[in-house]
């Protein structure tokens, strides 16, 4: 069967008896005609199979598409990956015209709500988000759709909220993979300590839940015990440094955010350094030294570069091409070790280059 040629504007003219020049500012949205004779236009052009080739469209529009993001200073660790995501993505569609606004809290958690506030302000298309709080910021969420902007988040989520898609590393399988592979380190046996910012961000929480989930299966230890910091990097130094005190036979801790260089430090000046089995979370330059020294055995990598990037490319394809992403796009989760790091962090020679 041959495939059905696809109507051109000079088709579509001549089935509804316009010239090429109204047909052209109907299919386009061009100003100059009356909305009833776009109207009709538009059904005659639908009636013929026309589809608007929206890409095609961007390259010519006039008009920029703004893609805002609100991302926290801290931990830059992790973060600054994100944003560099983000940018690069945005630098690939620039011959779009699509554009960056980027304002940034200093914190997970604190500050979004009056920084949101100010973005709804904004002439913006799109947002890409990190909640810092499972539900506290959904109200926000819904107001950016409301006005026709879509949100997709990244590092974690707002499940119940009217975004329209989330980019990270399934945090429940994350924290499995993490307990299951503590347990292989310790024998099955404890104590265990885990280390979060805060239960009330949704991809600390499930990662807390998966690593128990796992522990009871694979360990015969006591239930791990879970320490909130506030993704604060002073806080988690002397938190890591009263637990030890206080346990002096703790034998493994899991880090479950980007918050590990300030442990790994805790646990060399106590002197537990490779006598706990520390399992931590994302890789950055700051953790090299730590895994050649073996302070830290193995750490979940979860892409956060890769997060902001895909993140902007559903924004863009949602915008443009009506493309519409999945609930969840789940990063595949990666551990490494000392022996395959090479693979996912720079050389010394290359972050001098």
């Amino acid at each position: 069967m041959t495939p059905r040629k696809r109507p051109t504007i000079k088709d579509i003219a001549l089935a509804s008896g316009f010239s090429i020049g109204t047909v052209d500012r109907a299919l386009h949205g061009r100003k100059g005609i009356s909305a009833r004779t776009r109207e009709k236009i538009l059904a005659t052009a639908r009636s013929m199979g026309y589809e608007p080739n929206r890409v095609a469209s961007a390259l010519t529009r006039k008009k920029p598409v703004v893609l805002a993001a609100l991302f926290p200073r801290e931990l830059h660790y992790f973060y600054d990956d994100v944003r560099r995501g983000f940018y690069d993505a945005v630098a690939q569609l620039r011959d779009f015209k699509v554009l960056p606004l980027v304002r940034e809290v200093e914190t997970l958690g604190k500050g979004e709500e009056e920084a949101l506030e100010n973005l709804l302000e904004e002439r913006i298309d799109g947002l890409v988000l990190v909640p810092g709080h499972r539900s506290r910021l959904n109200a926000f969420i819904n107001r950016f759709v409301e006005k026709s902007v879509p949100v997709v988040t990244v590092s974690t989520d707002a499940p119940g909220s009217s975004r329209l898609s989330a980019v990270y590393v399934d945090p429940w399988k994350n924290g499995e993979l993490a307990g299951e592979l503590m347990a292989h380190f310790l024998g099955g046996k404890g104590p265990v300590a885990i280390m979060v910012g805060s239960l009330d961000i949704e991809d600390h929480f499930q990662k807390v839940q998966g690593f128990l989930s796992s522990w009871t299966r694979f360990a015969r230890g006591p239930e791990p015990e879970v320490f909130e910091n506030e993704e604060d990097e002073q806080r988690a130094y002397e938190t890591t440094a009263c637990v030890l005190e206080e346990h002096p036979d703790l034998q493994g801790i899991y880090v479950a955010t980007a918050n590990s260089p300030a442990v790994c430090r805790a646990l060399e000046d106590s002197g537990f350094a490779g006598r706990v089995r520390v399992i931590t979370t994302d890789l950055f330059g700051e953790m090299r030294p730590y895994l050649e020294k073996g302070v830290i055995h193995a750490t979940i990598f979860q892409n956060p570069y890769r997060q902001g990037f895909e993140a902007v490319i559903a924004l863009f394809r949602f915008l443009v091409e009506g493309v519409v992403p999945p609930p969840c796009r789940y990063l595949e989760p990666v551990v490494v070790m000392r022996s395959n790091m090479e693979f996912y962090i720079p050389s010394k020679e290359e972050e001098k280059g």
